[in-house]
C-alpha cells in the first residue's frame, strides 16, 4: 500500500461521507425514544468480540470505543466498515421482516516516532427511522361509530466528525487520549390524522386529514477522554494486564424545530412555530479490563453506565432511564504459523444491556451473542519487507440478539441479525530512506 492509494481511499471517504445522509440506517419502532438508536463506537474487530474496547489491544486497527486506544497504532493505518441487518418484529397481532444497512465508520490513524498518535474520521452517531399506524373506534357527536387512523413517519438523525489524539508515557504503561466530535444532522417527524367511515368493513375517508410536521435540526460538539494502563503478568511469555476507563460527553449541542401545519398530503402548509434549544445527552462512563499476549491470544470485558434522565430535548418531556451495557470477549490466533487458517483472527463474544427506553415502568433488554474473523491480506505469511500487508485485515463479524419481550407490560420485540464487513490497511509513512 502506498501514499496514492492512501489519498485515493481519503478521496473515497468523503464520497461516502455525502452518501450517507440517504441510508435508512434503522426501521426500528425504538428509534422513536431519545435521539434515537445510537450507534456504538466499535469497529469490525470489537463488534466480533461482544462489543468491548474500553482496555483492547488495538495495535492494528483504530478503536473509538476508548481513544486512549489510538495509542497502540504502529502502522498508519485506514478502517472502513459497513453493515447490514434483519430484522424480525413482533408484536401480539403481527410480524414484519426489514432490512437496513449502511456505513458504519471511516477513519484514518496517524502513528509518530514521538508516542504520538492523530486520528481522523467520520461515522454516524444515531439513526431515527420508523413508519407506524394506529387505529381505533370513535363515536362523533351524531352517535355513528368512525374509525381514527393515526400514522406515525420519521427518518434521519445525527452524524460526527471526530478528532483525536492520544500519546503513550511512563515507559510505555501509561496511554492517554481524546476525541472530540462535531455531531450534526437532522430528522423529520411527520403525523398525519384520517377519521374513516366503517362501510362493509372497509374504512372510507369522511373527513379532510390532517398533518403535522416537525423538521429538528441538530448541531454542537460532543468530547470524549480516556486512559489504559498496561502491565506485564510474566514477561518470558509477554503476557499483559491492562485496565481502561472512558467517559463521554456533549458540550454545547443546539436544536432548531420547525412545525408545519398541513392538509392532505403536506400540499396546504402553515409554519405553526420554531424552537430553539439546548440539547443536553447525558455523559457515559465506561471502563474494562483485558489480559492478552499480543498477536496471539487476548480476553475481556467491558461495563459502562448512563442515565438518560438528564436527557433534554427542546420542550419535551422524556421518561427515560439509566442504560447499563456489558459485555465480554475473546480473541486467538496464532501469526508465525505458515498455515493461512491459523493466522486469522477467531473472535467471539457476548453482551447485555439493559436500555434507557422505558415502556409501562419496565425497561428494554437487549442481549445478543457475537463472532467475527479477521482475515490476513498476505496469504504467505509475515513479511519483514511488508509489515504493513501482513497485519492488514479484511473483519466480519456477525451479532444475533433480541430486544425488548412480548408480556403483559411490553407490546413489542425484536428478533435482530447484524453482520458487519470492515477492511483495515495498514501502512509505514514518513520514512526516512537511508542510500549508500
Amino acid at each position: 500500500m502506498n501514499k496514492s492509494r492512501f489519498i485515493a481511499l481519503g478521496i473515497f471517504q468523503l464520497g461516502l461521507i455525502f452518501t450517507l445522509y440517504a441510508q435508512e440506517l434503522t426501521l426500528s419502532p425504538y428509534s422513536r425514544y431519545g435521539i434515537g438508536d445510537i450507534f456504538s463506537n466499535t469497529t469490525t474487530r470489537n463488534a466480533g468480540m461482544g462489543g468491548i474496547g474500553m482496555a483492547s489491544d488495538n495495535y492494528f486497527s483504530l478503536n473509538r470505543i476508548n481513544p486512549a486506544g489510538y495509542a497502540d497504532l504502529v502502522f498508519t493505518t485506514f478502517d472502513i466498515s459497513g453493515f447490514s441487518q434483519l430484522s424480525n418484529l413482533r408484536s401480539n397481532n403481527s410480524s414484519e421482516n426489514q432490512i437496513t444497512a449502511g456505513f458504519q465508520d471511516i477513519g484514518f490513524g496517524f502513528p509518530s516516532n514521538k508516542n504520538l498518535v492523530l486520528v481522523m474520521g467520520f461515522a454516524p452517531y444515531s439513526a431515527v427511522g420508523y413508519n407506524a399506524s394506529q387505529l381505533r373506534e370513535i363515536t362523533l357527536q351524531d352517535t355513528v361509530k368512525y374509525l381514527e387512523e393515526n400514522r406515525y413517519n420519521a427518518l434521519g438523525g445525527l452524524n460526527q466528525l471526530y478528532f483525536g489524539v492520544a500519546f503513550r508515557f511512563w515507559r510505555n504503561k501509561l496511554r492517554l487520549g481524546a476525541n472530540v466530535k462535531y455531531l450534526f444532522g437532522n430528522t423529520r417527524y411527520d403525523w398525519t390524522n384520517q377519521v374513516l367511515t366503517i362501510k362493509d368493513t372497509i374504512g372510507v375517508p369522511t373527513f379532510q386529514q390532517l398533518s403535522i410536521r416537525k423538521d429538528v435540526y441538530i448541531k454542537g460538539l460532543s468530547g470524549q477522554v480516556g486512559f489504559v494502563y498496561q502491565d506485564t503478568i510474566k514477561a518470558s511469555k509477554r503476557i499483559l494486564f491492562r485496565i481502561g476507563a472512558a467517559a463521554e460527553y456533549s458540550l454545547n449541542l443546539t436544536g432548531d424545530r420547525f412545525t408545519i401545519f398541513g392538509n392532505g398530503d403536506f400540499s396546504d402548509t402553515t409554519l405553526a412555530g420554531v424552537e430553539y434549544s439546548e440539547i443536553v445527552i447525558p455523559p457515559s462512563l465506561g471502563a474494562g479490563f483485558m489480559i492478552n499476549r499480543p498477536g496471539y491470544w487476548a480476553f475481556g470485558a467491558d461495563f459502562s453506565y448512563q442515565d438518560w434522565a438528564q436527557f433534554q430535548y427542546f420542550s419535551d418531556e422524556s421518561v427515560l432511564g439509566k442504560q447499563v451495557r456489558a459485555g465480554i470477549g475473546v480473541e486467538f490466533s496464532d501469526p508465525e504459523s505458515f498455515k493461512y487458517g491459523r493466522r486469522i483472527n477467531y473472535r467471539f463474544g457476548a453482551y447485555w444491556r439493559q436500555s434507557y427506553i422505558q415502556i409501562n415502568d419496565q425497561s428494554i433488554q437487549d442481549l445478543g451473542v457475537t463472532v467475527g474473523i479477521g482475515l490476513p491480506a498476505g496469504l504467505k505469511g509475515n513479511s519483514r519487507l511488508n509489515q504493513g500487508r501482513a497485519t492488514s485485515r479484511i473483519n466480519l463479524s456477525a451479532e444475533l440478539g433480541k430486544r425488548g419481550s412480548l408480556d403483559s407490560n411490553l407490546p413489542l420485540e425484536e428478533y435482530y441479525a447484524r453482520f458487519r464487513l470492515g477492511i483495515t490497511l495498514n501502512d509505514r509513512w514518513f520514512i526516512r530512506r537511508v542510500v549508500d
